[in-house]
């Protein structure tokens, strides 16, 4: 995850990258990705997914795409 110290007391930090998306049984999985941090798995409105771990194929998926970037 990246910084930014702005003042003594404001830090602003963000993901190195954002609006990412794989394609898993024909169903878009979006989110943003830090290479620190992983994935943070997001709905189609990009607010943040209540479950963080989703199935075994995404994951697979997910790693198909990781090895690329």
């Amino acid at each position: 995850m990246k910084s930014i110290k702005l003042s003594q007391n404001t830090i602003i930090s963000f993901c190195e990258m954002h609006d990412c998306e794989i394609i898993v049984k024909d169903r878009i999985w979006r989110f943003d990705f830090d290479r620190n941090l992983g994935p943070l798995w997001l709905k189609a409105d990009g607010s943040d997914r209540k479950c963080q771990n989703p199935n075994k194929t995404v994951w697979n998926e997910f790693n198909k795409w990781l090895k690329f970037k």
